[in-house]
């Protein structure tokens, strides 16, 4: 026998082989969005080969040109990312392992590898994205994968039904282990703590901002925080979910110095590793939490952004691992938001800080900084107004007066030039919320008192079934903060000014007729689609607090109502007792399943009168038909022959005549037949 012939036999069936190749491009499919696409252009010239192979058309490859492939794929890698420490390559390592398996795919070893790097695969997923969509998505791949694995038994086994059928059994069988698990099992870090690729593109708020910047998010109206309050819900003016600072104005556009790095200068802020009393004293970096005042408690879920910073209200303090405050009253995460992530705030949003608060020398630099020229009609407006020996807040009255004298508030403002605060002060007057932002802290700089563009998302719809609050992309605001000595920051917002229902009422009302205007498809002025598509919001964020959220601190809560008291007896006994009644009823149902099919009722009662009659001493002989039994009775023990004849008689017209009359006589004859009570009657006397 050739070699040749000795590797075709080796081959796996032609069955076996289509179960693996579906079950590979189930698991590749979703990661085309987040890996390269030569990577699945590659596993599909390694599934061709592998194909022609079995054809007969091609041998398996040599090790010279699995050499050759796995260099070509890892240059591939080397070329795609540069960052190696990161979601993507590591994946997309395991992806190209994956992928290469199918050049030496011979033999049914081989064939349970490469299933359960598929089962590695399916479950990165989840690293990536952890809605319901992607849960269903997972959950199909893993019933793919098992009934490509029950493919491998034989050629009857990768019947698509069979395979199928014994995958969902089997997985069905597993679903209360997987439950007992999920509540027991130590919650351990997760995996997507391992920082994402940074050629992941941002979303939402950016860090830096121009006009006509958050005009564009306007027309998002993707999700972008959930809020749930633990008491009070702050009212509606009071919704400003503060995200970034910028300080630094090049004549155009606004920025904050190393916000694309994670902001590595903001150590100065507070820790989340710090323990806080209940009454909110503390102090770190010199800077003491409010003693009084409004105080906030509530989880936010935001979506991914691929920034690090995060969204909360004024004078925010989390406890959530990798959270921490900036010495500008914000939040950021130790890595880019790559999924959803859920942090819990406590919030003092007052508008002034404490007594005897000032700023330093370089503080007072980074909140008066302006270009060296530009825009010299505002600076000389802000030059009068200081003249005049007004403070920072009369200025600031003066300001706001004027926007609500002769400013519009509208989605599409004109174009501006190269004097941007400038031509919308004095030409346009037509603006969003950064061009009333960006002009009011220019002008207060120019008027010398530190000022501070403040960018986030203010307001948000109140989800009453759920009772969380949601906000949306199209709630992107910028408002400003200006430095009074006798106050600190106070919050100033110019929109308000000119459009107060932005405030109170949200986008959709205070710009009705423009809001959304260039959507495709204008589904928010469809009542029944709105509802529709709120619905499908309460149910994801149900998702996420029940299942994806579920950390050690809600573990431990439920297991203490469970148990009273976690230790290793009561959860020995609460892991046990679950396990011995789930083999106890599986030994049950073994038992009854191995009994047969049940008999007819004629037989079951013939069967007991013949059980009785063994208990009296005269058992049935195996073959022996009913008559002749009945004979037998007859001889040996006269006293019993006729009651004997009669059950039989009954019994025969029951069982082969399917008269109903007879079986209920022979139920009657049965139930009152006791030989080893006849037996022991006196008899009577001829």
């Amino acid at each position: 026998m050739s070699a040749s012939t000795s590797q075709l036999q080796a081959l796996l069936p032609r069955e076996s082989l289509l179960w693996i190749f579906a079950a590979q491009l189930a698991v590749l499919l979703p990661h085309s969005i987040h890996l390269p696409v030569w990577l699945l252009g590659a596993w599909a010239v390694a599934v061709y080969w592998r194909l022609e192979v079995f054809r007969g058309r091609r041998e398996m490859p040599g090790r010279l040109v699995k050499l050759v492939a796995v260099a070509v794929v890892i240059a591939g890698l080397v070329l795609t990312y540069r960052r190696w420490f990161a979601l993507e390559p590591m994946v997309a390592l395991l992806a190209v392992s994956f992928t290469l398996k199918n050049i030496e795919l011979v033999s049914r070893r081989d064939a349970l590898l490469s299933l359960m790097l598929a089962y590695f695969l399916a479950a990165t997923l989840f690293v990536f994205e952890q809605t319901i969509p992607y849960a269903i998505y997972g959950i199909v791949c893993v019933v793919i994968i098992t009934a490509a694995l029950v493919a491998q038994l034989g050629r009857r086994s990768a019947r698509p039904g069979r395979a199928l059928g014994l995958s969902v059994k089997l997985l069905a069988q597993a679903i209360p282990v997987m439950l007992v698990l999920f509540v027991v099992m130590p919650r351990l870090g997760p995996l997507w703590a391992v920082p994402q690729n940074t050629k992941a593109a941002s979303t939402g708020i950016s860090d830096s901002m121009s006009p006509g910047d958050f005009s564009e998010l306007s027309k998002s109206d993707k999700p972008a925080l959930r809020i749930s309050f633990n008491g009070a819900v702050p009212p509606p003016e009071q919704r400003y979910w503060r995200g970034l600072v910028y300080t630094h104005f090049d004549g155009r556009r606004w920025s904050e110095p190393g916000a694309a790095d994670g902001y590595p200068r903001w150590g100065r802020g507070r820790s989340n590793q710090r323990p806080f009393g209940d009454d909110g004293h503390g102090d770190s970096a010199g800077r003491a939490l409010p003693a009084v005042g409004p105080r906030y408690r509530y989880q936010v879920i935001q979506e991914a952004s691929h920034n690090p910073w995060l969204f909360a209200l004024a004078r925010p303090d989390s406890e959530t691992r990798g959270v921490r405050e900036t010495g500008d009253d914000t939040l950021v995460y130790r890595t880019p938001v790559g999924s959803r992530l859920a942090y819990e705030v406590r919030s003092w949003p007052r508008d002034s800080v404490i007594d005897g608060a000032r700023l330093s020398a370089s503080e007072q630099r980074r909140h008066l900084q302006l270009p060296a020229s530009g825009n010299p009609r505002a600076r000389a407006w802000a030059r009068a107004r200081f003249e005049e020996g007004l403070d920072g807040a009369a200025i600031s009255q003066a300001l706001l007066s004027l926007y609500n004298r002769s400013f519009t508030y509208t989605l599409k403002p004109p174009p501006l030039g190269q004097d941007t605060v400038d031509e919308f002060l004095f030409s346009t007057r037509q603006g969003f919320c950064e061009h009333f932002a960006s002009s009011y802290v220019f002008t207060m700089r120019a008027a010398g008192v530190p000022a501070r563009v403040v960018a986030g998302y203010q307001g948000g719809e109140w989800v009453e079934q759920q009772e969380y609050l949601l906000v949306r992309q199209y709630d992107a605001h910028a408002w400003a903060e200006i430095w009074l000595p006798e106050r600190g920051w106070v919050r100033v917002d110019p929109t308000a000014s000119v459009a107060p229902e932005r405030i109170r009422d949200g986008l959709q009302s205070a710009a009705a007729e423009e809001f959304m205007q260039d959507a495709f498809l204008p589904l928010h002025k469809i009542a029944f689609v709105s509802r529709l598509r709120l619905q499908w919001d309460m149910v994801n964020y149900r998702w996420y607090q029940t299942v994806v959220s579920f950390d050690s601190k809600r573990q431990q809560g439920i297991l203490q109502r469970l148990m009273g008291e976690i230790s290793p007896l009561r959860m020995a006994m609460f892991i046990g007792i679950p396990v011995l009644g789930a083999l106890l009823l599986l030994l049950v149902w073994l038992k009854l399943s191995s009994r047969g099919p049940a008999l007819p009722a004629a037989s079951r009662l013939y069967l007991r009168f013949c059980q009785r009659m063994a208990r009296a001493g005269l058992p049935r002989i195996p073959g022996e038909t009913p008559g002749d039994y009945a004979n037998r009775i007859e001889r040996e023990l006269p006293r019993l022959g006729s009651m004997a004849a009669r059950i039989t008689a009954a019994y025969e017209r029951a069982a082969y005549a399917d008269d109903g009359l007879a079986e209920k006589q022979l139920r009657r004859l049965v139930r009152g037949f006791w030989p080893m009570r006849l037996s022991a009657q006196p008899r009577k006397p001829a």
